[in-house]
């Protein structure tokens, strides 16, 4: 007679709880009470049958609570809590949860998910064989994973007694299994929906490494969506069809470093069985459980069971799942791959996102050889420029105006020294040259060079908001405009002051000359007008000649000027039409995830020193 069993397993798996004791957590399912004891079960309708349940996922949630971490997995906590801080949008935050609550145990719990190709008929058949014991009558929880609603998941957890645990939003069942407790395993049980035509669709690990379970509220009767990450993946197909569609599954699978986490097992008769490998197994699940049921009926009967038992294939999958496990004090081999996996995946997401953005300031890029027309184009305007520099101003201080400004005109041209000056940088300097240079500019903008990047909305808020905001630029260089404004604003009002001084000067010591010299003639009679007048020719002379020099002197410093100030800001607006040729349109702001990046290589560096 087979033993009795275990313990008596409730026979509903979806008993509604007090909302006020019990606090359920989707990211790591666990149960939290806030009460010291059980709280007594408050019955609720059900909901209305008129109430279609509609589909919405489901975010998880993040617990933070205060952990107690091995000292020796302390560093490599807080570097993974630093990724999922810096590089958010690149880390699978449920995978991270996951790797984090296994770095707070010594001996963290291995979690498995045994997906079924389009129905979890199959893959529950499976997880029955792998967990029942052979030496037991058949339990109460064998009847409840085959009788359980399919298209719910169902969670499986190593547990003295053979038991449900109440829970609105996942069946959760507790099962004596050796396989379970020596392990630390816990088993989600779900479905795994398989194209029936190929595509181009690429997957990536998380499609079986992050199951999708459906769970329906209790209070409103609605079905979400809770991603739920588990360390490793079994998934159990029917059939030849089956064979096909996990083939076609991993062959458009890029599982990169978890290429060891996800195990094909095919429910298939074949005649070899050591035809599996260590990434895929073929069982038998009827041969199994014939078996187990010739083994229950009578120990007599091991020989029968030894040999269908071995036939079928189902041990490879067991001795697959013992073999997650790591040695006595080191870090487990599913929870390593877990977070390189994590650390490798965002590394490339802040590369893509790099890459994403150099790709996008490319895409508005002007051709090289647009550029080297644009940049002959400033040659070009330059030549013209530096010779209408030259040829303009000459003809400016060879007209009659400027020479009707000589020494000894000015005491009746002094007053159109200002207008004369500045007639001539009106209409001499650079004009043809500052034209060509807005039409260059519109040549730019017609190519793209005057595209600005775009700014940030923070910066254009501050802008905005800003109580004195700068003029905005014109699109193209104001050099020589600006050149012309100083010369107008400071020399040439100089040069008239100088003029209207020198004047002054000859006028005042001509006549204080003439006065002298007249007071002599007066004050000595027997001094002849010709020896008087020896004084005032001598001032008239010196303040003529002082004019004279003084004045010659002006003109030709500020005809140098004129000349420095143009060829300066000629070259300036070279300059910065070839900058504009060699960095227009292109994108200025930097894009490099440096602090993403760093904080990754720390992680990756705490997880080597981890032994």
């Amino acid at each position: 007679m087979p033993p009795k069993l275990r313990g008596s397993l409730q026979t509903s798996l979806s008993r509604p709880l007090n909302s006020g004791g019990v606090f359920y957590c989707p990211s790591c399912t666990t149960w939290r009470r806030t009460l010291s004891t059980r709280s007594s079960i408050v019955p609720r309708r059900r909901p209305s049958s008129s109430n279609l349940p509609t589909h919405r996922p489901l975010a998880t949630s993040v617990v933070n609570a205060a952990r107690n971490v091995p000292p020796r997995f302390k560093e490599l906590y807080e570097a993974l809590n630093r990724v999922g801080d810096t590089a958010t949008e690149q880390v699978n935050l449920s995978r991270l949860q996951l790797a984090l609550r296994g770095l707070e145990s010594e001996a963290p719990l291995i979690r498995v998910a045994v997906l079924g190709l389009n129905d979890a008929t199959a893959a529950r058949k499976l997880v029955r064989l792998l967990l029942a014991d052979p030496l037991n009558a058949r339990e109460n929880w064998e009847d409840v994973l085959e009788d359980v609603d399919p298209s719910r998941g169902l969670l499986i957890r190593y547990g003295e007694v053979s038991q449900s645990i109440p829970n609105d939003l996942l069946p959760t069942i507790s099962v004596p299994s050796p396989v379970l407790k020596k392990g630390n395993l816990e088993i989600l049980v779900t479905s795994l929906g398989a194209e029936a035509n190929p595509s181009a669709t690429q997957f990536t690990a998380d499609t079986f490494l992050v199951p999708t379970v459906t769970i329906q509220t209790s209070h409103s009767g609605r079905h979400n969506v809770v991603r739920y990450p588990v360390h490793k993946s079994i998934v159990c197909g029917r059939g030849v069809d089956g064979l096909f569609a996990y083939s076609g599954l991993l062959s458009r699978s890029n599982l990169k470093s978890e290429a060891q986490s996800v195990y094909g097992a095919i429910d298939l008769s074949v005649g070899d069985k050591d035809r599996g490998s260590d990434r895929i197994s073929f069982v038998d699940i009827d041969k199994a459980e014939q078996a187990l049921e010739v083994f229950r009926e009578s120990v007599q009967n091991a020989s029968l069971y030894e040999r269908g038992w071995s036939s079928s294939g189902v041990q490879p999958v067991i001795d697959w799942l013992a073999s997650l496990r790591a040695g006595e004090g080191n870090l487990e081999p599913s929870l390593r791959t877990l977070i390189l996996s994590l650390l490798e995946g965002a590394e490339e997401g802040v590369l893509a996102k790099e890459a994403s953005g150099i790709e996008e300031q490319n895409m508005g890029l002007v051709p090289s050889d647009v550029r080297r027309t644009m940049d002959r184009s400033v040659t070009a305007w330059a030549e013209n420029a530096h010779t209408e520099l030259q040829g303009s101003l000459e003809e400016g201080f060879a007209s009659r105006q400027w020479r009707d400004l000589a020494w000894w005109k000015l005491f009746w041209h002094v007053d159109d020294v200002g207008m004369i000056t500045s007639e001539i940088l009106e209409k001499r300097y650079l004009r043809r040259a500052e034209k060509e240079v807005i039409w260059t500019a519109g040549k730019f903008q017609q190519a793209g060079l005057l595209d600005e990047p775009q700014k940030n909305a923070a910066d254009s808020e501050t802008k905005e908001q800003g109580a004195d905001s700068p003029k905005q630029d014109l699109p193209w260089p104001t050099q020589i405009p600006a050149s012309r404004a100083q010369l107008l604003d400071t020399s040439v009002s100089s040069l008239q002051s100088l003029a209207q001084r020198l004047v002054f000067f000859s006028v005042s010591t001509t006549s204080l000359t003439s006065a002298l010299s007249a007071l002599t003639y007066v004050s000595f009679p027997s001094a002849s007008v010709y020896e008087t007048c020896t004084m005032a020719a001598v001032g008239l002379i010196y303040s003529l000649r002082a004019q004279q020099r003084k004045w010659d002197a002006a003109r030709n410093f500020w005809e140098d000027e004129v000349r420095e100030n143009g060829r300066m800001s000629l070259l300036e607006t070279e300059k910065e039409l070839r900058r504009i040729v060699h960095e227009g349109g292109r994108q200025v702001e930097d894009i490099t995830e440096g602090d993403a990046r760093e904080t990754i290589e720390r992680a990756k560096k705490a997880l080597e020193d981890v032994q």
